[in-house]
């Protein structure tokens, strides 16, 4: 996950306009790239702010300090996203190939998923989005759209799905949460319950592996659907190596919901 651009694009957007905060969140998403070359004095500088402006204001995103901020950036660039170097590959592909070949792989990884679908286990996750007295959705970036999208609609059959868009937040209300909560995570890949965005030895996430609530994840990541903290494993699949999880969740989302009102009609006959 690239944290450090995705805290400062949620924090840019919920913040005053033409604010010292807004300045300094437009300034370094436009430097991100550069950190590793710049001294913090010349950050603060771009920045228009003092050192120690800068160094408080990287505290309430969520780092420990400047340092830490840093490093977080020059790691997320190594990772070659800044430099553009990661984008889609569903845009990099109907580039190439254009969109009538797009269209028909599309087509083919919607039929893939359709036949990999498990009902069973959606229909285990929808018992328990019916019964939990609280129930929130998350995600992070693109999935987090998918989260906020399945509140809207979830809203609609008045049930109640909380969400946080900010990742801060999401962790906090991990934390907060009790055993009469439902927390369902869109992530395609899985990396959203691994530190760092990677499986590895005691990787997990503190926070979602400590949680008293019941965790449903939502994936395309059949190693992660393993974890034992997690209670409501659903996977999709699609074939293709282009990156149509766009896609998919959002069909994910349509059969979880769909299948819900089925069983809600059952229920209040």
């Amino acid at each position: 996950m690239y944290i450090v651009v995705y805290r400062l694009t949620n924090l840019l957007n919920n913040t005053q306009y033409n604010s010292t905060t807004m300045h300094i969140c437009r300034k370094l998403l436009e430097i991100v790239a550069d950190l590793d070359r710049m001294s913090i004095e010349q950050v603060a500088d771009k920045c228009n702010v003092s050192k120690s402006t800068l160094s408080k204001f990287v505290k309430t995103l969520g780092f420990e300090n400047y340092k830490d901020f840093r490093e977080n950036a020059i790691r997320e660039k190594d990772a070659s996203f800044y430099t553009g170097n990661a984008g889609l590959e569903m845009e990099k592909y109907i580039e190439k190939y254009r969109m009538d070949n797009f269209l028909k792989l599309l087509s083919k990884d919607v039929e893939q998923f359709m036949q990999g679908i498990d009902m069973q286990q959606v229909r285990r996750l929808v018992k328990a989005l019916y019964e939990a007295p609280r129930v929130a959705a998350f995600g992070m970036v693109y999935s987090e759209t998918v989260a906020m999208d399945f509140v809207f609609q979830m809203a609609e059959l008045r049930k109640t799905v909380e969400t946080r868009i900010h990742d801060l937040q999401q962790e906090e209300y991990f934390r907060m949460a009790d055993a009469d909560t439902l927390i369902i995570i869109f992530s395609n890949t899985g990396q959203y319950i691994y530190r760092n965005g990677m499986k590895a030895t005691n990787s997990s996430r503190s926070f979602v592996r400590k949680t008293k609530a019941r965790t449903a994840l939502i994936t395309s990541n059949k190693e992660a659907l393993r974890e034992p903290y997690i209670d409501y494993p659903v996977l999709f699949s699609f074939t293709s190596v282009v990156q149509n999880q766009v896609f998919m969740e959002r069909l994910m989302n349509n059969v979880i919901i769909d299948e819900y009102k089925s069983y809600k009609r059952r229920m209040e006959r």
